[in-house]
């Protein structure tokens, strides 16, 4: 976790701008970072918790600090792969680079941040996002969580 000094209120506030339409029961969970060195990863989750009835992660940034590494990516598994190739600086297009995963890899590109909705609109979970920090083939990475809890969410009746 990070301490909330001067810095880190404003990089709360430009997280929570971004998302201008969220509202009064919205807040920044305290900030943390990952450190993954050779092997280092984190299996395949989500970042909603379908065991909390009331409030839950809405949103996520994951920002790319350090990057000195190979492998490491964030895969997105049930995401479709795009065919434009102009974001392949940020995503691992080749098969080579994909490592036999499925869906869309983004690379740990310091400096870059994935940004993605955890909820639908109507409150449901979004299953789409599951997501995974693949394994560091060599050096280090370093990421930064951002995550928006919405206390106001209550699990959608049907």
């Amino acid at each position: 976790m990070i301490e909330r000094d001067p810095v880190v209120r404003r990089i709360e506030k430009r997280a929570i701008n971004f998302q201008g339409w969220r509202g009064e029961d919205t807040h920044i969970q305290p900030l943390k970072t990952q450190r993954y060195g050779y092997n280092g990863y984190f299996s395949f989750h989500y970042d909603w918790d379908p065991s909390v009835k009331e409030g839950n992660r809405v949103t996520t940034f994951m920002i790319y600090l350090v990057d000195e590494c190979t492998g490491g990516g964030t895969n997105f598994p049930r995401l479709q792969q795009p065919d434009d190739h102009r974001w392949c600086d940020v995503i691992a297009c080749d098969e080579d680079d994909r490592d036999g995963y499925n869906g869309v890899t983004f690379k740990p590109v310091a400096g870059s941040a994935i940004f993605w909705e955890n909820m639908h609109p109507n409150g449901s979970f979004h299953h789409g996002v599951r997501h995974a920090s693949l394994p560091v083939k060599s050096g280090e990475k370093v990421g930064l969580n951002i995550w928006t809890w919405d206390s106001a969410w209550k699990e959608p009746t049907v």
